[in-house]
């Protein structure tokens, strides 16, 4: 049992089709076959019981205009010189109610006489002479002139018979040769209609990590097979984006650890190459904790990403007044932007506004910007934070009188590691993965983001939430 199931499993999709059309096609050919063998048997025999009938019909009408007051003798010759003449190639046998031979016909070839009459009357039976003729015979019991009469006739099978014998083996013969050709009919057309599909694997196999950009033939033929090859080749171009991804995530990861780990490095080799003051070894820990300051908010961020990526990022949401989480980072915040010489406030809104929201997402989201606005603010600027509502939507907006963001790099500032050349040739700061975690977050609280800047103006960040409508406490500021 097991063997029969692996050789089913082993054949290929072309040999099942040719086999299912082989199949089908014989379960047609021998119910046709045989539905025609008898309804052409069907045909013959009604032909026969018809020409029967028409005789005993015949008899019948002559009895009712025969001459009254004939004996039996009479009637006999009468009947004798009547059908002797209408012999038509039909035995016929005439029998009173007192069980009288009125008259029989014999032909030569058959000297049997025909059966006496049976109980099925007007129906048509088979019948065979000693002489292995066939034959079919008919009876019925008729009236007329007052008296009953029993009327059999028969004729002869043997042409019918001819004719199925010739018809069998006509379907013996052209039965086994439709089916070889619908065998072959089912193997070319199985062949044809998957062709595309060898065109497809042979192209699919030439596909590895190394040349993702090829795509398999797309098949022009609005059926299956092209949505096949359609979706085939939407699925390569998100396996190429995601690899692609992948790759720059590696190098850029790679280059921004390598870069403070080299540092880190310089500076204790340094420090250790001979003895120095205390003033000196605690200036070099603090530049390697500067770096491990660094590399640690790298790998977290990574970390965020990489969670977002896979989808196991836990985010539970509860209502939150966004007018007092602004208040709260602008609270956080101040120190440094006074030390950076920066105005940093906070358009006050008098009622507070809630959001369905991860608190702790909302405050990471802030400081990110507020961390892009005070490092790329010259001193002497101002950055503001407003929150306002607008119907059923909360409108977050956070603006700068920074350097501001070149248009061409306008489009690619969400995307992980890319950064803005900063003018006069500087070195661009920051790990490029700040403005990427904060459109995720953004993302997965369902609100929009704009962006306008101008460089040398400014930039302004705009988030649009939905807005929570049932708070479950007031917050006092």
């Amino acid at each position: 049992m097991d063997g029969r199931k692996e050789t089913l499993i082993a054949l290929t999709i072309r040999a099942r089709l040719t086999l299912w059309f082989f199949s089908f096609f014989m379960l047609a050919g021998v119910f046709l076959s045989v539905a025609s063998w008898f309804l052409l048997r069907r045909s013959l025999d009604s032909l026969m019981h018809h020409e029967l009938e028409e005789r005993v019909d015949d008899v019948k009408g002559y009895l009712s205009k025969r001459s009254p007051g004939l004996n039996l003798q009479q009637l006999r010759d009468e009947l004798q010189q009547e059908y002797r003449q209408k012999d038509e190639g039909k035995w016929l046998q005439v029998i009173d109610d007192e069980g009288n031979w009125l008259y029989f016909s014999s032909r030569d070839s058959v000297t049997d006489p025909i059966p006496s009459f049976p109980p099925e009357s007007r129906e048509l039976v088979p019948f065979h002479s000693r002489k292995k003729h066939s034959l079919r015979f008919y009876s019925s019991q008729v009236q007329a002139q007052g008296h009953e009469y029993f009327v059999s006739t028969a004729m002869s099978a043997s042409r019918s018979e001819a004719i199925l014998r010739g018809f069998r083996i006509d379907l013996w013969l052209l039965v086994p040769a439709v089916l070889l050709s619908a065998m072959t009919a089912g193997y070319l057309l199985s062949r044809k209609a998957l062709s595309p599909v060898a065109s497809i694997v042979a192209e699919a196999r030439r596909i590895n990590d190394h040349n993702l950009s090829i795509r398999v033939p797309v098949i022009h033929t609005r059926d299956e097979l092209a949505e096949l090859s359609e979706t085939l080749n939407q699925m390569l171009d998100r396996i190429e984006t995601a690899f692609r991804s992948v790759r720059s995530l590696t190098a850029n990861a790679s280059h921004e650890l390598r870069t403070p780990l080299s540092l880190i490095r310089t500076r204790v080799d340094i420090a250790l190459c001979f003895l120095r003051s205390a003033e000196q070894y605690r200036a070099t820990l603090e530049d390697v904790q500067s770096e491990m300051v660094r590399m640690t908010s790298l790998v977290e961020n990574l970390l965020s990403l990489a969670r977002a990526d896979a989808g196991t990022a836990q985010m539970q949401l509860q209502p939150v007044a966004m007018t007092a989480l602004v208040a709260q980072m602008v609270r956080e915040w101040l120190p440094t932007a006074e030390r950076l010489s920066l105005d940093l406030k906070l358009n006050l809104i008098t009622s507070p506004i809630w959001v369905l929201g991860n608190e702790e997402l909302l405050q990471r989201l802030l400081r990110i910007l507020l961390d892009n606005a005070c490092r790329h603010t010259p001193s002497g600027g101002w950055i503001t934070l407003e929150v306002e509502e607008s119907g059923d939507l909360v409108r977050l907006a956070i603006e700068d009188s920074g350097i501001g963001i070149a248009e061409q790099d306008l489009p690619h500032i969400f995307e992980r590691f890319y950064r803005a050349q900063k003018p006069l040739h500087q070195e661009p700061s920051g790990s490029g993965l700040g403005l990427s975690i904060a459109k995720w977050i953004a993302d997965q609280h369902m609100a929009s983001v704009t962006v306008n800047s101008t460089p040398g103006l400014g930039s302004s960040f705009h988030f649009i939430f939905p807005k929570f409508v049932s708070p479950p406490v007031p917050v006092k500021f």
